[in-house]
């Protein structure tokens, strides 16, 4: 898994990604690159329904999502997120089958940073993700 995210980088930069698979109603991290302690991270997790951050849109409607600036979303400025900095977020759906295994999730300290293009080569490479995660 931390290959294919060190793959990624190479076409789509990011600061810090996450992966997160999908237990029940929650997405939690199960890996990640560029975070101080990422140790810190690992097992945290994200509701799918809870309406302040954008990892249960993702799910719900299994696409990609940019998120232009993270301000929207009240879980960019508190918990993990508070001092780090995020202000774009791009959201993939980690799919195997046709079946939902969680989400990769792209951070970015720059504002309006990701366009459809950085989307594209995301979804490209997430199939890779979701196929070692299923293997776990």
């Amino acid at each position: 898994m931390q290959q294919v995210l060190v793959e990624l980088r190479q076409v789509v930069p990011y600061d810090s990604a996450s992966v997160q698979q999908l237990r029940g109603s929650r997405l939690v991290i199960v890996g990640g690159v560029g975070f101080a302690d990422l140790d810190v991270i690992l097992g945290e997790s994200f509701d799918v329904d809870a309406v302040d951050t954008p990892n249960g849109e993702v799910v719900h409607r299994r696409r990609p999502l940019i998120v232009s600036d993270t301000e929207q979303y009240r879980a960019f400025r508190r918990g993990l997120h508070v001092g780090v900095g995020i202000r774009s977020w791009l959201g993939v759906p980690l799919l195997y089958q046709g079946r939902l295994v969680g989400m990769l999730a792209l951070d970015k300290e720059e504002p309006n940073f990701y366009t459809a293009e950085h989307q594209r080569a995301a979804v490209e490479l997430a199939e890779k993700v979701a196929e070692t995660m299923s293997r776990d």
